[in-house]
């Protein structure tokens, strides 16, 4: 079995709940926010967009409308089932 992140619950109950704003998972790089993220997706039964905005620099105010309303295209995988 493998190891699931103790935020895996809270961010599971976060995507359940009624719709009101996006969700954003933030932190240093490499301590597991896409690992994450993924493991909460996978078990998911809703459809979900995932988006990376790993870049040096930010993304504007452009990109993040677009992400939200389903305009822009998806970086990584799973691309979602939306």
């Amino acid at each position: 079995m493998a190891y699931v992140r103790p935020l895996a619950r809270v961010l599971g109950r976060r995507l359940a709940a009624p719709r009101r704003f996006i969700q954003v998972v933030a932190g240093p790089r490499q301590v597991g926010k896409t690992t994450l993220v993924r493991q909460v997706l996978e078990t998911s039964r809703r459809a979900f967009r995932y988006a990376s905005a790993d870049e040096p620099t930010l993304r504007g105010r452009d990109w993040l409308e677009a992400q939200w309303d389903g305009r822009g295209s998806p970086h990584g995988t799973p691309a979602g089932r939306a």
